[in-house]
This record gives structure tokens, sequence and C-alpha cells, in this order.
């Protein structure tokens, strides 16, 4: 069964998913029964999911232009889950989403090279149910392999729960009461305006866009240091209010993509200012975060960034790999790791 998506059919799904171009979803049944019915067993389940990658978007084609961007993998592999979960899984659409874990990896960086001229991506995704309750499953693992015109060039997983009202509102309301315990008022006055790329301010709400590898400032997702501290960087995080992929509402947790772009981000700032990689030239080739608790939109998000001494890869170029913990007061949110890669 071959469908087109355009929207997101979720009530976990409360912002747009910022994707125009249509995902063609293609079902590969285990099962005789799926070829007949929208809904499957709730067994191991494979899609085809194929795409043309954008070239005019306002954030995935935001930058130096030298890659396809990886956060567009992520996006469209969380809208195929979301459809499926629903579609097919018959998890109820009024049970939120809830990331437990994901990853990214680039595996063939040629591929990945923009080269001006349309590029099309593939995503083989395998679905797997967990936790099955009367025939529906409460959660999915998820996993894909990425190719770009035909040839196979990465990976992605991830780990969904899906749950009831019942479990989510209390979920958040215990987690935010206990940020707003010990949540300070985000500070942000930059430590080094030199080499982080802007004059002093007293209040300066992001960096230089071209120091995280973006073009507009309002895809920006970090802030100038709060502090460092032998070699650890705390970092403000602040997405634009009704950004079509970062954005969230005051009454929403913070989205997932926010946690990936920050992490990437974050790591490219760090790594320049540490080890002098160029942001112009550097790739995340791998991306790794779990999922803690929901972080609220309105209160101030913090991320702190560790870095390894740069290695040599088998060409013998820079490789840098950075570790971070994202936290609303004392309560961590997020973890995550980078491995960057300076490609020249």
């Amino acid at each position: 069964m071959d469908t087109a998506l355009t929207s997101q059919p979720t009530a976990s799904a409360q912002r747009p998913t910022g994707l125009t171009a249509p995902l063609h979803l293609l079902h590969r049944p285990n099962t005789p029964e799926g070829f007949l019915l929208d809904a499957t067993a709730p067994v191991e389940q494979h899609f085809a999911l194929s795409a043309e990658l954008p070239s005019r978007h306002g954030t995935f084609n935001d930058g130096p232009d030298t890659f396809h961007d990886l956060l567009f993998v992520a996006e469209t592999l969380c809208q195929a889950t979301h459809f499926v979960a629903h579609q097919y899984f018959r998890i109820p659409p009024e049970h939120p989403a809830v990331f437990v874990s994901s990853g990214l990896d680039i595996l063939d960086l040629a591929p990945w090279r923009r080269t001006g001229q349309p590029a099309h991506i593939t995503l083989d995704i395998t679905l797997t149910p967990v936790d099955v309750v009367g025939g529906v499953p409460r959660g999915l693992d998820c996993r894909s392999g990425v190719a770009i015109d035909g040839v196979s060039c990465g990976s992605a997983s991830a780990r969904v729960q899906f749950l009831t009202p019942q479990v989510y509102r209390p979920h958040r309301e215990h987690g935010r009461q206990e940020s707003l315990l010990n949540a300070i008022p985000a500070q942000r006055r930059p430590l080094s305006p030199a080499s982080l790329g802007g004059a002093a301010k007293t209040e300066q709400r992001a960096v230089r866009p071209e120091l995280v590898g973006r073009g507009s400032p309002r895809n920006v997702l970090v802030g100038p240091p709060l502090r460092v501290t032998h070699g650890e960087f705390v970092l403000p995080v602040t997405p634009e209010p009704g950004h079509e992929i970062f954005g969230a509402g005051p009454e929403d947790h913070v989205p997932g993509p926010v946690f990936l772009e920050a992490s990437r981000q974050a790591s490219l700032l760090v790594a320049a200012e540490q080890h002098g990689l160029r942001p112009a030239h550097a790739v995340t080739t791998r991306l790794r975060a779990s999922f803690r608790g929901f972080g609220d939109a309105d209160l101030p998000l913090t991320c702190t960034v560790t870095s390894q001494d740069p290695v040599r890869d088998d060409a013998g170029r820079p490789t840098v790999r950075t570790r971070l913990a994202f936290s609303q007061g004392s309560r961590v949110l997020c973890t995550a790791s980078t491995v960057l890669l300076q490609d020249c």
C-alpha cells in the first residue's frame, strides 16, 4: 500500500512538521491480511519511505549548503512512525508519542554532499511493537536504513512510547514542579565575544549563525556560554517561538528536534572553540540521544557540553566526540553524544 503523507495525524504532533514535500510510504506486510486491511497484526512490520530531499526549505537548506541535513531524516522517520502507529497499529490518536531514544549515523559521506541537482532519499523502515496489550502496542522500536540516489549511506533508529492522557498529564506536571524548585532565569552574557563571533552585549540571544552551521538567526538554538569550567561549556538553549520545526507553545513540551539540532549546534560551537574545527566544513556523522523527561517551553533550558581531543579517521580527517546534557534546573531531560567530522 503506497500512501502519500502530507501531515502528521496524531495528538502528539501539536506543532506543524515543517515538511512541505509529500512523503511516499509503502507498506510491506508480513501477513496476508496486511494486504487486505489497513490495520496490521501487532508484529514486526516493514515499510519503505521515499521523498525528494528539500532544496529550498527555510531550515533544512539553511547553512553552507555543503551537505544534506541529517535532521530531515529524523523528521521524516518521526512523521512516518506517527502515521503508521495510528493508521496501521491502531494506537489511539489521543495517546501522545514520547521518544525515549534516537540515533542517526552517516555511514558514507559522499552521497550526503550537495551537488546542486535534485536528490532522492529512501528509508527502509522496520517497526517492532513492544508492550502489546489487547493487540495494541504501547511502544514501537524503529530501525531504518538510509539511501540517497540509490546509494546506502546511513541509518536511523528510535524508541517511541505512546502514553495515555491519564499518564502523560501527571508525568508532565510532576516534572515541571521538580524543575521549578530550582530553576533560575537564563543568563545570556557572552564570555568571549571575540572568539564567539559577536561584539559584547549585555543581552545576546544567540551566537552568529555561521558558527553553528546555519545562515539564518531564526534557526540558531544556542546562545553564548553562561559559563566555562575546565573545558565544560554550559549554553542556553533558546528556540524561536512559532518556529515551524523548533517552536512550541507555552503549554507544550519542548519538541524532540530541538534536542537533536541543539546537540549538533552546541557540539559544533564547542569543537570550533576548543579544537579549531571550521563550522562550514564540519558535519555530524553520529548522534545519539536518550530522553528522560519532558521539558517545558516556558522554562529556561541549558545544555552542558564536554569534548574529547580530536582523532583522525581512516582518511586522516579530524573527528571530535562530544557529550551533552540538557537540563531545566537540576533536572536532566536528555543526554546525547555526537561525532563531528572535519571534511577538508
